[in-house]
This record gives C-alpha cells, structure tokens and sequence, in this order.
C-alpha cells in the first residue's frame, strides 16, 4: 500500500513524536478502508481494480 498524498511532517521519517505517530496511525486506518490500487503507467496515477476489495480484506488473505 502506498500513499502518495502524505504531506509535511507525516511524510518524513525523521520525526518520531507522539503527534506524529499519532497522525500516521490515523492515516493508516483509513488507508486500509480505501480500495486496493495499482498505478496506470500511462498517467502515474493510481486506480481502483476492479472487484479488488480493500486494503484490508486483501491483506487478510
């Protein structure tokens, strides 16, 4: 799973405070929520598959 949307603090490895945890678990449980994806190669951009559950169920598997 990836997501190309972290932005600021949260998308640095450097800091470990509690705030910041905090917000990247947060962001993880929604990640898991969302639809699993793959990245078009023509656009870069990621798209739903088709029947392809969510984050979640597919790691379940």
């Amino acid at each position: 799973m990836q997501d190309d949307t972290l932005m600021g603090t949260v998308s640095s490895v450097d800091v470990a405070t509690k705030e910041n945890l905090d917000k990247l678990s947060q962001i993880g449980e929604k990640l898991l929520k969302k639809p699993v994806s793959r990245v078009n190669l023509e656009t870069g951009q990621f798209e739903p598959m088709e029947n392809g559950g969510t984050n979640e169920e597919a790691l379940k598997k």
